[in-house]
């Protein structure tokens, strides 16, 4: 027999086979796709924003994300646990403090260098998740889940490509809170004419009740004198109608900026009540595993944004102005005004 024509031992022969299958799929993952949809998600170091990015990166291998922490070294060790479990150029941390502008203006222009060195990536998506909770003051609630988000979306709103999606991560506080609202309070705040100096000169109203407070303990009154009340909350849990009137603000700034930006889909969307350190500051959840509460898992809390991210196989995109959310069941994704929940 020639050598041309000895045959190559069996085990050899797959040995062969399968190095080669291990390359191609190792070039494969190393290869930039052809377009690459980038998604900016704000707090994302922990919580609720990682989830988010784990399953956007584990869900749609088109994507890449810009992971915003306000403390860059958490942001890096975030980056570093996805970046385990992701190969491939699909993950950058942004450096971002939504209470500061220079922060915002820093972040905007890394976003930007990042995307000119990338011309296969736009940015489909901003998400804004970033929040505080309970133990705040009102200025400090406004300032990260009011200011802040109009900080952001003032800054990456431009950066969307026709189409793209901007999500506000709010709370059903704050349409409860738009409910206990006075009725021409309600109507300003869903007009078509609203703007954000209008909602900021509400802000600052509810701001001057705070400071003018002489402990008398009639908050509630003052509130509700300015046509801001607070409901059964006002006090049996001030820190929750302090916090859902900033989500309320931050609903009615989302609304404006649906009509700012009609080629985007832009909206509101309530999570649930999520096992994350926000609620750990609250007295009845402090030192109780999830188990014992009724708190979804952080990657269950963000299925309202993955659905208004990424339309199902079929689905109608999002529409602009309105506030989602999940049933409590999980089976129906649902939506409704800002002034309202979606029917649970």
């Amino acid at each position: 027999m020639l050598p041309s024509q000895r045959r190559i031992p069996p085990i050899l022969l797959n040995s062969i086979l399968l190095l080669m299958s291990m390359l191609a799929a190792k070039a494969l993952s190393a290869t930039p796709p052809t377009t690459q949809r980038s998604i900016l998600v704000t707090g994302a170091n922990k919580g609720q924003g990682y989830a988010l990015c784990d399953r956007i990166l584990a869900e749609h291998a088109d994507t890449h994300v810009f992971l915003c922490s306000r403390n860059a070294q958490r942001g890096e060790d975030a980056a570093r646990a996805l970046l385990e479990k992701y190969s491939g150029d699909r993950l950058d941390v942004i450096p971002l403090d939504v209470t500061s502008q220079a922060s915002v203006t820093t972040a905007y222009e890394l976003v930007t260098t990042n995307l000119a060195k990338h011309p296969h990536r736009t940015l489909f998506g901003v998400v804004s998740n970033a929040g505080i909770l309970w133990g705040y003051t009102l200025q400090e609630l406004l300032d990260v889940c009011t200011v802040g988000v109009r900080r952001v979306m003032d800054a990456f709103c431009p950066l969307v490509d026709k189409g793209g999606r901007v999500i506000v991560v709010s709370s059903g506080l704050g349409p409860l809170m738009h409910g206990y609202s006075s009725e021409a309070r309600q109507e300003k705040l869903k007009s078509a004419d609203c703007t954000y100096e209008d909602i900021q000169g509400m802000m600052d109203e509810c701001l001057a009740v705070i400071e003018g407070d002489d402990e008398t303990g009639s908050l509630p009154a003052q509130f509700e004198e300015i046509g801001f009340s607070g409901g059964p909350f006002a006090e049996s849990a001030p820190d929750f109608h302090m916090y859902g009137l900033a989500k309320m603000f931050a609903d009615a700034y989302m609304l404006s900026l649906a009509r700012q930006y009609p080629d985007l889909h832009v909206v509101s969307c309530d999570p649930g009540l999520v096992y994350t350190d926000l609620i750990g500051r609250m007295p009845r959840y402090q030192g109780k595993v999830r188990e014992d509460t009724t708190a979804q898992t952080p990657h269950e809390g963000v299925e309202a944004a993955m659905r208004l991210l990424f339309d199902a196989d079929g689905a109608a995109p999002p529409e602009s102005g309105r506030f989602y959310a999940m049933s409590k069941d999980g089976s129906e994704f649902l939506h409704s005004e800002i002034s309202k929940m979606p029917n649970k």
